[in-house]
Parts: structure tokens; sequence; C-alpha cells
């Protein structure tokens, strides 16, 4: 009887802490795509915003700050570095005629890097590029105060951005870029500033060469030493103090192109939330290792928050034994992706192993190295790293006003804490056992959700 009870009391405890941690993770994405974080970019220092948010989420969990950051206690500080940035403050379209004006981030957006501009026109007539040849053969000096059409759908993003750059750097300058053929519109931030603005547009495509009437109006403000700030937090080990494990995403997104703010529930509101509740797991339960926590801006205008950390550590790289990277992980119905696990494949297999054994997704694709997100600049400096996404048809928006929190599945967040947490304990059972075989696993499980 006493067995009996031990078991009901021990599920209804796992259930709660399920709940717990699911209802957890949910606020966090709430909270960090809220719009007063103003999507968590550099108009109205939204990158500011959602730091605060995170520092709150520390000291819930008693950790304390201290800027001379160390290894004796449980404590975070900020580092901050300056980046340039080019802020869409506010924006106007009518197309068509007069009075039909246009929704930001729906309709119709600018490249981040567009400047202040005033456009009026009527009965214009256009340059319309519809392959790639024409792109790579044409004058461009012929391209001066025309406006220029692309066709997003035949001309690669790359292809048209590139294009866009080499005239920028020709001082070559077109009265209006416009590109056409979007479903939904993806915001281009930019750290640069040029001197023709770019229009994107969503809708029908025009079957014209001809505007008859459009106005843009752009207001944007260059910044060329904006300071944002990463966020490191750390939790002593019980044992090896001066050796650690380190768990990371970046809380940056796009912000705001005018007053369309994109609000980045996938990316990376949930890679935060996990390892947010990751944090909330190691305060209570220290390890023999130290885990550090490393929470990034300025990943999605190039790594820079990342490589900033990396060139400038607040301990030696060399102590670290391993590191993952959290990025756009609110789906998992199709099993995740490990970039970078091709290079590692005794990690690799580590992680495989678990996940046969507890069943916790149907597929782990392990993949070659792709510095497409911020375990990138520590690879680059020798330092063991794997890049964990989730994959699924639940939730497809990236980069676009759409990517909500109420639309946010988080389909397999207690089954990724889960085997994340079983992973680091079976790795720093095997750094103090080295002596064996590191393809012979010894999984270890945590007390699970």
């Amino acid at each position: 009887m006493k067995k009996f009870s031990f078991l009901i009391i021990t599920i209804i405890c796992s259930v709660l802490a399920y709940c717990q941690s699911y209802s957890y993770a949910r606020e966090i994405v709430r909270q960090l795509t809220d719009s007063s974080t103003c999507g968590r970019g550099y108009v109205k220092q939204g990158d500011k915003k959602a730091a605060a948010i995170i520092e709150k989420e520390l000291y819930n969990n008693s950790f304390r700050k201290n800027d001379n950051f160390t290894i004796s206690n449980k404590q975070f500080t900020y580092q901050p570095f300056n980046i340039s940035i080019n802020n869409i403050d506010s924006i106007f379209l009518a197309f068509g005629h007069k009075d039909s004006v246009k929704r930001e981030g729906y309709d119709y957006i600018v490249y981040g890097f567009s400047p202040n501009c005033d456009i009026e026109l009527k009965n214009e007539k256009c340059l319309i590029f519809n392959n790639k040849d024409k792109l790579l053969n044409y004058n461009k000096q012929k391209l001066e105060n025309k406006v220029i059409i692309f066709n997003q759908n035949i001309l690669s993003y790359r292809e048209i951005s590139l294009f866009l750059r080499e005239l920028d750097k020709l001082l070559i300058l077109p009265k209006l870029v416009i590109i056409q053929g979007y479903e939904k519109l993806q915001y281009p931030i930019s750290t640069s500033l040029f001197s023709f603005p770019t229009l994107c547009l969503s809708g029908e495509i025009m079957k014209t060469n001809k505007i008859n009437y459009l106005h843009l109006k752009v207001f944007s403000t260059y910044y060329k030493k904006y300071e944002t700030q990463n966020i490191w937090a750390i939790i002593p080990g019980t044992e090896y103090k001066d050796s650690c494990f380190i768990i990371m995403s970046h809380y940056d997104h796009l912000g705001m192109c005018g007053s369309a703010i994109f609000p980045g529930a996938s990316d990376n509101a949930s890679g935060v939330a996990v390892t947010l509740d990751l944090v909330r797991y190691y305060a209570n339960n220290p390890q023999k290792y130290s885990m550090v926590f490393l929470f990034c801006s300025g990943e999605e205008i190039g790594l820079f928050g990342s490589k900033f950390a990396s060139e400038n550590p607040l301990f030696d790289l060399n102590k670290v034994k391993f590191l993952l990277n959290l990025d756009m992980c609110g789906t998992g119905s199709d099993g995740i992706s490990v970039v970078n696990g091709k290079n590692i494949p005794d990690k690799s297999k580590i992680l495989t192993d678990i996940n046969d054994s507890v069943q916790a997704f149907t597929n782990i694709r392990i993949k070659d190295n792709a510095c497409n997100s911020d375990h990138c600049p520590f690879i680059e400096k020798n330092v063991p790293a794997f890049f964990i996404y989730t994959e699924g048809k639940e939730d497809l928006e990236y980069h676009t006003v759409y990517d909500k929190e109420e639309v946010l599945p988080l389909t397999k967040h207690i089954d990724l804490c889960n085997l994340i947490k079983d992973y680091f304990k079976t790795l720093q059972f095997n750094l103090k056992n080295s002596t064996s075989n590191p393809t012979d696993t010894i999984i270890l499980k945590n007390i699970r959700y």
C-alpha cells in the first residue's frame, strides 16, 4: 500500500512539474513577443526591454548581478558591445491611387538599409529584371534615377541583394527599387545605410512596366554605434568549478519596420524559453561541472553577439567541455536537427542513444556544420558545439509578422528539455569516467517531467 501511495504521489508530482514547465515556457514566449518589446530589435530599444525580461527571470532564480563575473557563486552579468544599425522608424505607402494606403508588414515593407525618402510617382515607366542574364549583363550606369522592378520568384534574395550592394558601391542611385512576388514579407534588417530605398510588395505581380501612382515615405535613423548586450549567467559546479558546459540562445529578433512588429516567437523566443527553463532546473539541481548560460544579442544581423562573446569570453574557452546552441525550438513533430553533429560523431552518438532509449523524438537528423546561428563563432575557437533546432509543419513562420506566440505550438518543449538534461548528465558522467570507451554510452536519465 505504501509503495502504491508513493507511486501515485510520484505520478502527480511529475504531471504537475510537466504542466508548470510548459506553462512557464509559454509565459516566457508571451513576454518576449509582447508588443512592448518592439520585436526585440533596436527600434525603441527593444533589445534592452527583452534583456530586462531575462534579467528578471535570473533574479527569480536567485542569481545575483555582478559586473566582476566569477565562478564563486550563482551570478550573471551584462556584456555590452556596439553594432551599427539602420532603424526604419516610420514608413507610408499609397499604391495604385492616392487613397489606396497599404498595411506595413502585410502589404509591404522596405529593406532595412533604406534611407529617408519622400517619393511620389505618376505614370512612371519602370525597368523590369525578370532573368539572371539581364541582371548580370545590364549596363548599370543606365539605372541612375530609374525605377527598377525585380520578381523574387524568379531571382533569389541573394542575387538581388548582391546586385543592389554593387549599385550602392558604384554610387549608382536608382530612384526606387521594387521587389514583388512575396506571399509573406520577411523583413531584411540591416547594419548598412544605402543611398536609395528598396520596397517589397506582397500580393499580385504587376503585369505592366508602368506605375500609375505610388507614394512612398520613409524615415530612418542610422546608428554607427548602438550599444546592445549579451547576458552571461553561471551556476558553479559542485566539484569542477573551473570547467563548464554552455547552453546558449539568442534573444534578439528583427524588431520593427515602421509600425510593423516582427514578434519572433519561433525565432528565437522559443529557444530562450528552453534555456530559461533549464536555468530553473539547474538552479535547483547544481551539477558537478559549472553550468553557463549565454543569451546573445545581434544574431539576426550577423552573429555579432556570439562573435563578440567568443572573442571576449569571461573565462578560458579551453575550459568549455561542450556548448549547445538552441534556436527555433517551438515545434518537434518531425524531430530535431543537430547542426555540426557529423563533425563530433561520439557526441552525436550519445544524443541518438539517449533518444533511442527515451523515444523523445521520432527523428534526429545529424548534420554537417553551417554557420547559420550562434554556435559558429565558438566552433571557430575550437569549442565543441551543437546547434539544435526542432522541425515540424505545425509552424513554418520565419521572419514575418505572423511569427506570434498564439500560433507557436511548443509541441515538444518538455521532451527537448528532458533530452538536454539527460544529455548533459551523461556527458558529465563520461567525462568523470573518461577511461571508458566514448562510444560505449552509459545513459543517465534525470527525473522527467
